[in-house]
């Protein structure tokens, strides 16, 4: 064992405190530092390093560790510091706290010696390298959310063509192929209440998983008004189905595809709408999670027409068509047989009672309406008038309105 106040030792422990900080500082300048990180911490335990989130995820690993039976032993404890053995393992442990969380590192090596002669400076430098790199992205993640807000906040005012292009040139430093087709998107929580930053986080953490490139802010249309989430994204593969992940967390509607940035302001609009109507056949859906995203260059004609008409005036038509079937029995019925293809057997099954009940209850309505239901004029202004709550009663998510009734 070395001696402490032997200059001779000290000058030794200063020059592997230097080489072990300066190989972990050069870590940062790589272009995924934390993995990099966790690299050197591995080559210089000759072992195992390993960042864990506070809910266990693995950040980064390097090396063949039991990285669960390791996790298993941190979130038994709340302790800020572990030293253990699992089988031929010695590990140390360090919870560390950081903007975004409380982090997790984990070294392990199979000589226990390692661990005791530079365990607590790997400890102490991965800690200190590992919040400066969070500091660095925090720093840098805010300097795009301000540029990104701003840049969507011009295109939402309004872009004339001359200077269009000075504006592609910015919109391509967010990852957006330039002069490419997008989409604006409109987004709510789906619990109807007003969106908060802690939704656009997820969005924006979501999207970085995905490679998915996006221009976001919170908009609030009025002061009486929910705040909603606006939204550019590329038109492609990717983003639909980014697009359909997001639509089981938020309501969402989304403008038809769109070449030119001066038709922003045109767009959103679109993507309001698209929101309007996915608000509507939440309102009717048992699941407001499963009606999917409402794309508005995918609608059916019925449900676009709806969605141009004055709100007033058309619940005012919807209440008269449905005013003579004024019992909820049979109204119900109706929106079952219509939902359920107007198969009898179906709508049985859903309202648990016989076919032949059904067939009553249809009877009773086309006396009260003085029409077959059958007949093409009855049976568009039922579905018409009855159009959210068909939605809701259809199966399955309404990714494209044409699919449904």
């Amino acid at each position: 064992m070395t001696d402490p106040t032997d200059p001779a030792s000290e000058t030794e422990r200063l020059r592997a405190t230097l080489d072990i900080t300066h190989s972990l500082l050069a870590a940062v300048s790589s272009p995924d530092p934390v993995r990099a990180l966790a690299a050197r911490i591995g080559t210089l335990c000759r072992g195992t390093a390993i960042i864990y989130d506070v809910e266990g995820t693995i950040v980064a690993s390097t090396g063949e560790a039991p990285t669960q039976l390791v996790w298993n032993e941190v979130a038994a404890t709340h302790r800020r510091e572990l030293s253990l053995e699992i089988g031929r393992w010695h590990v140390r442990t360090r919870r560390v706290a950081l903007r975004d969380g409380v982090h997790v590192i984990a070294i392990a090596s199979r000589g226990a010696e390692t661990l005791d002669q530079i365990g607590d400076l790997l400890l102490d430098t991965s800690e200190r390298l590992l919040g400066a790199v969070h500091g660095i992205r925090y720093g840098a993640t805010q300097r795009d959310r301000r540029d990104n807000e701003q840049l969507l906040a011009s295109l939402h005012d309004g872009v004339v063509p001359a200077r269009e292009h000075r504006f592609w040139s910015r919109v391509a430093q967010f990852r957006f192929p330039s002069y490419a087709p997008v989409r604006a998107l409109e987004l709510a929580p789906l619990d109807g209440g007003s969106a908060v930053e802690a939704h656009v986080a997820q969005l924006i953490g979501s999207a970085r998983s995905e490679d998915v490139p996006l221009l976001v802010m919170l908009r609030r249309a009025d002061m009486d008004s929910p705040a909603t989430i606006s939204a550019l994204v590329p038109d492609s593969a990717a983003v639909d189905r980014w697009i359909d992940a997001a639509s089981a967390r938020f309501l969402l509607g989304a403008s038809a595809p769109f070449p030119a940035l001066s038709r922003v302001p045109d767009s959103v609009r679109e993507a309001e709408t698209a929101l309007g109507i996915a608000r509507g056949w939440a309102r009717a859906a048992e699941s407001p999670a499963g009606i999917g995203a409402v794309r508005i260059d995918r609608i059916d004609l019925a449900t676009w027409l709806l969605s141009h008409v004055d709100r007033r005036q058309l619940d005012d038509r919807i209440a008269r068509t449905l005013a003579p079937i004024d019992s909820p029995q049979l109204r119900d019925t109706l929106i079952a047989y219509l939902a359920n293809g107007q198969n009898v057997a179906f709508a049985a099954e859903t309202l648990f009672v016989h076919p032949n009940t059904i067939r009553y209850r249809l009877a009773r309505i086309e006396e009260a309406i003085g029409s077959p239901i059958a007949s093409a004029f009855a049976l568009s202004n039922l579905i018409l008038a009855l159009h959210p709550e068909l939605i809701g009663r259809a199966s399955g998510p309404v990714a494209h309105g044409a699919d449904r009734p």
